[in-house]
Formats: structure tokens, sequence, C-alpha cells
């Protein structure tokens, strides 16, 4: 029960670093002697030290009938840091509880070896569940060696995105959107497809909360995307990936883009179609390794049909429409009715005026 109490306390700090310690995962250590905390420390920010090295620089004594309570494995590489496990060694602890094994393949259980090979006393898996939610985008993108993807969708109550031609309209509370800043803090990447940008010319930046402005993804399949869109002038980071037939037929309107500070790729198409786990590949190799997407209905019913969705965020707002244009295309494909996903509801809550409801799906 105390191993719990402690790394529960472990979790609440590992939090202190969302954000700042961003793409490496949000880690909390803990050191107690006897019933007593002796020692507090996180990963404050990428490249500086990490949770158990900071931990265990305020400790003072002896540390063999201590334990380290730390919700990842402590690493056992050299990347911006020396590896922890070293620094663990030299002190001397007595015992280290992990929450869960580290799913990058450099440390990947060769942590927790090193430190039982020392005679360290290793426990894991206490809070494992609470551990890989709050680093679920690390622990994802690790695993499927692709971004985490998360939908951020806003519908009315009749189950419409956005009303019919070209009239704007914000759907959700200003609490809502606020929310949905600061969602896109903590995402390397938005994704929208062509025709968001077209319709809607959103700048699709960081304003309504501190926080980083993530790099924005736009899938132009046939390169249509105006040198004077918003989103190009915002000074983000841009990616539009368009198919290699666009690419080379719009040879001028790419120079123009990449002119204006876009990076442009064309990628092979299918059926005029870029495919999503090539969108994926290229953004993973280019370091993005979580991406919220925005819209718009056809690109929200490319990532459902494809199974590519690993989290959904839907914000209901208590408006009627009448008509306009759905959340997801309706698919009656005989395959994608066959097709299965298990999800599981995490929040069910009001945010202003709206209703948000979220759930995660797993393979």
């Amino acid at each position: 029960m105390n191993d719990q109490k402690y790394m529960r306390e472990c979790i609440r700090l590992a939090r202190k670093g969302s954000g700042a310690a961003h793409p490496n995962p949000m880690v909390g250590a803990l050191l107690v002697r006897g019933k007593k905390v002796i020692a507090r420390g996180y990963h404050r920010r990428f490249g500086g030290l990490h949770a158990e090295v900071e931990c265990l620089a305020r400790a003072k004594g002896d540390l063999s009938n201590a334990t380290l309570y730390v919700n990842l494995e402590p690493c056992s590489h050299f990347g911006k840091t020396p590896p922890c496990v070293d620094r663990i060694i030299e002190a001397g602890v007595g015992r280290v509880v992990a929450a869960i094994q580290d799913p990058n393949p450099l440390v990947s259980g060769r942590g927790f070896r090193a430190l039982r090979k020392r005679g360290i006393q290793v426990t894991t898996g206490v809070l494992r569940e609470e551990a890989i939610a709050l680093n679920r985008p690390f622990v994802v993108s690790m695993r499927k060696k692709r971004p985490f993807v998360h939908l951020k969708v806003a519908q009315s109550l009749d189950g419409f995105i956005a009303p019919v031609g070209p009239r704007r309209l914000w759907l959700t509370s200003p609490d809502s959107r606020r929310l949905v800043h600061r969602w896109r803090s903590e995402h390397d990447a938005l994704l929208v497809g062509a025709g968001t940008i077209a319709v809607d010319d959103p700048e699709l930046n960081v304003r309504l909360t501190e926080g980083r402005n993530p790099l924005v993804v736009v899938l132009d399949g046939s390169l249509s995307i105006k040198s004077s869109a918003k989103v190009l002038q915002t000074g983000s980071r841009i990616f539009v990936l368009t198919t290699v037939n666009s690419l080379r037929h719009r040879a001028r309107r790419a120079e123009d883009l990449a002119d204006r500070g876009a990076i442009v790729l064309g990628l092979p198409s299918r059926r005029g179609r870029i495919p999503l786990p090539a969108v994926l590949s290229v953004l993973y190799r280019h370091g993005m390794r979580s991406v919220m997407v925005e819209g718009g209905c056809e690109v929200f019913s490319q990532f459902l049909k494809a199974n590519l969705v690993d989290h959904i965020s839907l914000f209901v707002a208590p408006k009627v429409l009448g008509a306009g244009v759905p959340f997801v295309f309706p698919d009656r494909s005989q395959g994608n009715r066959r097709r299965k996903r298990a999800s599981d509801l995490k929040v069910c809550e009001r945010v202003g005026g709206d209703a948000l409801i979220q759930y995660e799906f797993h393979s």
C-alpha cells in the first residue's frame, strides 16, 4: 500500500514537467527512508537533469535502506545526459520501485537488469496503468513507431462540424477553445486537410494560453493551398504533404510555398489520395511523436477508417444547425463493417457550455 502511495506522489511530481520535458516523457522521482520522504525531483525540461538525478542530488546520508520511486524505468544509455542507472548505483540506493518499463528500445529492461546485477532490489508494475496514461503519447509512439494520433472534433448537437456554405461559425465556448490551445502546445504537430485551410483559413497556433507553437501539417493532394493562407504567416513550421504527381505538375506553386517557409513533400498516392500510414511515417522520421488532427470531415473519416486513431476528444456544443458538414462521412463498405475496434471512455465532462467526451482507442 505504501508503494502505491509514494508512486502516486511520484506521478503528481512528474506532471510538473508537462510541456517543458517534451519530447522526453514526464518523470518524477521520490526518495523514501523509513516512512519519510527525504528528497524529490522531476524532469523539468528537455536536456536538463533527469528526475532521478535531481532527486539524488538533494539526498543526504546513507541510502542503503532508502527506496527510490520513479514512474518510468531509469535510463541506462547516454543521451542528452549520462545514464541514471549509474547515478543510482553510485548513490548506494537499496531499492528501486518503478511503475513501467521504458518502451524505448535503447532502455527497455536494461536499466532494471543493471540495477539487479548490482544487488539493488527492483519492484515494477506499481500503478502501471496510471503511469502509462501519464505518458501515453510517448508509449504509443515508441511501440508503434509512428506519432500518437489525437482527433479533436467540435460538433453541434445534431452532429455537424460546420454549417452549409462558406459561413464560419464558432461552435464551442471560449473555455473549450482555451483548452484546445493548451492541447496544441502539448503536441508536436497539428494536422488538417487542405479543405480546412481553404474554408476556415485558420492560424493553427497557440494564442489563448501560454505554450509553444506546434508544427503544422497540411494534407494537400492537389497542392491547392494559397500563399496568402494565414497559416503561412504565423511563423510556425509548416509541412505541406502532397502527391508526387502534384509536386511534379505544380512545381512553381511548390517553389512559392517553399519561399514562404513551407516544407513541401511529395508522397506516392493511391487513387489520388496520400496513404495515411505513409504520412505518419514521414512525420515520425522528422521527429514528431504526437499529432493532433483538427479537420476536416474527409481527414477525420480517413483516420478512423484506417484505424489510426489513438485518442479522440469530442466537444458537443449546445447548438442545432439543421444541416451542415457531418463529423465523418458514412462508410458503407462491407470490409469496414467487419472491422472492430475496442475503446475506453476516459472523460465525460462539461467545459464552458459544451460537453466534452474523450475516448482512448486500442489496437
